[in-house]
């Protein structure tokens, strides 16, 4: 395709978009109606009927799409592909169609599931995160083919397990690496910054996610006969919680910072314009009185190079109205930590191990189960198909593409690294205020609608480049 007729399909697939607003926003609406919570066992009918929606979707777009279950037991990933620009760039695309619990479900203003425009906004859980997303990129793709030719070879990955650390893409990707040959790996499971401007990720922190459990008696106790002298998990766990972190924000783990690798100069010098602007917009978006963390550190530095823990939930004894006078037999308390490069999980996990085990009290035994892990990723963004996405970015919402450490984690990441060994883009077209994972999520309409504009603009740029 000559860059001629490639300018001439770019023009034809924006009027095709501009026309057709009303029913891309339907079809982002019907997919939200799905209630695809993969962290719930119930809901895993309605992660696979997600599933076969998509890969319905994709074969009417002429695309061969099958759905790809590794393990069995999990939920399946939608592979979809379209090979029909021979000598052009090929373009991996990844999404995920699982979304969060929509707990609590009373802080909602109309129900999860029930998508609704409010303000020129649209309400729903996985709004934003990641069908939001991945429906740009599906509706970009449908506008392109339309038009009687994709400028593009193109593959689509959208896995149903991101939100609970699964394991049924890595497996695929580790699997069939060497048959996933693409020019560049699209990870659109971003979003723009607080100030408005569109996100290009050099890294995304990794997790550590663990739950301490704590044991006391044999049985919940009356605590006018046995307190003073039977030992108190809640008491105990509560201390070692606040002990993992110091009233400045350091986390005492040992040797838990020892692998931390620093921004480099230029980072700071960009990330020093911004803070300022940055912490004010986050005041607003979260509603705190103050941001807290490391005081030596910028604000930016704390939001994707500085390593994190916090503790996610804490449960034990008599949680009911009302009362109840009981010492419990046992609590659990769920921590996250956020790694950035070059730290090691495995390597903290058992530092952290080790450290509880200090921490507790003679009559509490703890111990640690891990829920979930991934690797921190670094990411260029001076290869054709991530300039060529910035101009695209530019050309739509007429802001500059800011280039940041994420502080978010997308665990498969290192998986297409690793296993497919493409350069990675990793970006989105989500608000900063956008309530992602919290009540009330939601994306702006306009930003859809110009997301996959800016898409289109992109897949068209791209395919004028030759290769990644």
């Amino acid at each position: 395709m000559s860059k001629t007729s490639t300018a001439a399909t770019l023009e034809k697939a924006l009027a095709r978009a501009r026309a057709q607003r009303d029913a891309d926003l339907n079809d982002l609406m019907e997919e939200l109606r799905i209630p695809s919570v993969s962290a719930l066992a119930q809901h895993r009918p309605d992660c696979l009927r997600n599933a076969e929606w998509l890969r319905a979707r994709f074969e009417r777009m002429g695309f061969k799409a099958h759905l790809v279950n590794e393990p069995r037991e999990g939920k399946p990933v939608v592979v979809a592909e379209c090979n029909g620009a021979p000598g052009k760039p090929h373009l991996t695309i990844y999404g995920h169609y699982d979304v969060q619990p929509a707990d609590p479900i009373d802080k909602w203003e109309t129900p999860a599931f029930e998508p609704e425009v409010r303000n020129g906004n649209l309400f729903a859980r996985g709004a934003c995160d990641n069908k939001g997303d991945h429906m740009t990129a599906i509706k970009a793709v449908e506008h392109l083919a339309a038009t009687g030719e994709l400028p593009i070879n193109i593959r689509f990955l959208i896995e149903g397990e991101e939100e609970s650390t699964g394991y049924s893409l890595p497996q695929y990707l580790r699997k069939h690496g060497k048959d996933l040959r693409t020019d560049a790996v699209l990870v659109w499971d971003g979003g723009f910054d607080e100030l408005g401007r569109p996100v290009m990720a050099t890294a995304l922190r990794g997790i550590l996610y663990v739950e301490i459990h704590a044991r006391g008696a044999a049985i919940d106790l009356h605590s006018g006969s046995f307190g003073g002298n039977a030992p108190n998990p809640i008491n105990t766990l509560a201390r070692i919680v606040a002990a993992l972190k110091d009233t400045n924000g350091h986390i005492t783990i040992p040797g838990f910072y020892d692998d931390v690798k620093p921004p480099t100069a230029a980072e700071l010098a960009e990330w020093r314009k911004d803070d300022a602007a940055f912490q004010k917009e986050a005041l607003h978006l979260t509603g705190a009185r103050a941001l807290e963390g490391e005081a030596d550190f910028l604000a930016l530095e704390r939001k994707g190079s500085r390593p994190t823990l916090d503790a996610n939930g804490i449960l034990g004894g008599f949680v009911e109205k009302g009362e109840k006078t009981v010492i419990p037999a046992t609590a659990f308390a769920k921590v996250s930590m956020r790694l950035v490069p070059d730290q090691d999980w495995e390597k903290i996990l058992k530092s952290l191990e080790a450290y509880v085990q200090t921490l507790t009290t003679p009559g509490v035994e703890v111990h640690l189960e891990k829920l979930g892990s991934a690797p921190p990723v670094l990411s260029a963004a001076d290869h054709s198909a991530a300039r060529a996405l910035q101009t695209a970015f530019e050309e739509a919402f007429g802001r500059k593409t800011a280039l940041m450490r994420e502080g978010g984690s997308i665990p498969v990441a290192v998986d297409f690294q690793e296993a497919v060994g493409a350069p990675l883009m990793i970006s989105g077209i989500g608000q900063a205020d956008a309530a992602v994972h919290s009540p009330n999520e939601h994306l702006l309409v306009s930003q859809y609608h110009t997301g996959i504009e800016a898409l289109i603009r992109f897949i068209c740029r791209f395919a004028e480049s030759g290769s990644a």
